[in-house]
């Protein structure tokens, strides 16, 4: 699927004249991977809303493959878009409402799907399998008790599971510690064919797994750059309230210190292995004892 805003405006109090977004340009492909970054009150959340239908643009137009999203309210159409697209909010447990963890994954396919209970718990325990957790546990249990990682992990297993052309994540590394963020941002990035739009203020989580960065402020598109130009825009970023990733910030400040680099390198853990190999192998000058 195709997506494209064109001259897009939105506020939420029409009696007011304070934009939430204003006069954004954008086109998104099949298969891209993409973060939305910006600072508070920048638009993110309001963005993925449009993306995913909840709202409609006060100005301006959004086409899905080609089709306004004017035209697909009116013919009633927009629940196919909301079926092609998979959105997380930020916390998981506002979008339960079902008794097990269970019912809670397997509902959309059962509503959406003509499937017999065997297939849809086949897909279901394969599903789950990947994100090292228990069908017979899932069943036991309230989604509203998992633990913070489990209800991310819970919500996006639920998307997942429907196989959507796009996922949007609201911030889903939130409050999770590094172990947490490790596996879910692993499971994210096994999607291989699957658009991936994250809005999120901490960019150092999916530099390794992004190749495009759109920048928001103030509700606007300030920024809109593949990955591999991000060093080229850490001034930018800065003058726009958006926290560069910290791995850059050091990379060009090693840069500026004459210190050349073999590549770019995406992740802290990648970086230090580097410098330290680096240092074991440059020749350490001892002084003499007389």
């Amino acid at each position: 699927m195709k997506i494209e805003l064109i001259d897009l405006w939105f506020r939420y109090d029409l009696s007011v004249n304070d934009w939430a977004l204003k006069d954004i340009n954008l086109k998104l492909s099949q298969g891209e991977k993409i973060a939305i970054v910006g600072p508070a009150g920048s638009g993110k959340t309001t963005l993925i809303q449009l993306l995913d239908t909840l709202v409609l643009p006060t100005k301006g137009d959004i086409l899905f493959d080609g089709i306004s999203v004017g035209t697909l309210s009116k013919k009633k159409q927009l629940a196919t878009i909301r079926r092609r697209i998979g959105l997380l909010f930020q916390f998981p447990e506002h979008q339960f409402f079902q008794e097990s963890a269970y019912e809670e994954i397997t509902f959309g396919i059962k509503n959406f799907f003509d499937l017999d209970e065997d297939t849809v718990e086949s897909m279901a325990k394969d599903l789950l399998a990947s994100f090292n957790m228990d069908i017979e546990m899932i069943k036991r249990v309230s989604p509203f008790n998992l633990s913070s990682g489990e209800k991310r992990k819970l919500a996006l297993a639920s998307a997942i599971i429907l196989s959507p052309e796009f996922i949007i994540l609201d911030e889903p590394t939130a409050g999770l510690d590094a172990s947490g963020r490790q596996e879910l941002i692993k499971i994210i990035s096994s999607l291989k064919d699957t658009t991936i739009i994250v809005a999120t203020h901490n960019l150092d989580d999916f530099l390794c797994i992004i190749d495009r960065l759109i920048g928001l402020s103030k509700g606007r598109k300030v920024l809109d750059i593949q990955k591999k130009d991000t060093m080229n825009f850490l001034q930018d970023m800065k003058n726009n309230n958006i926290t560069p990733p910290l791995v850059l910030q050091i990379q060009r400040w090693l840069l500026d210190k004459g210190i050349n680099l073999d590549h770019l390198y995406w992740e802290m853990e990648d970086l230090i292995s580097y410098l330290r190999q680096k240092l074991e192998l440059s020749p350490v000058k001892r002084n003499r004892v007389p």
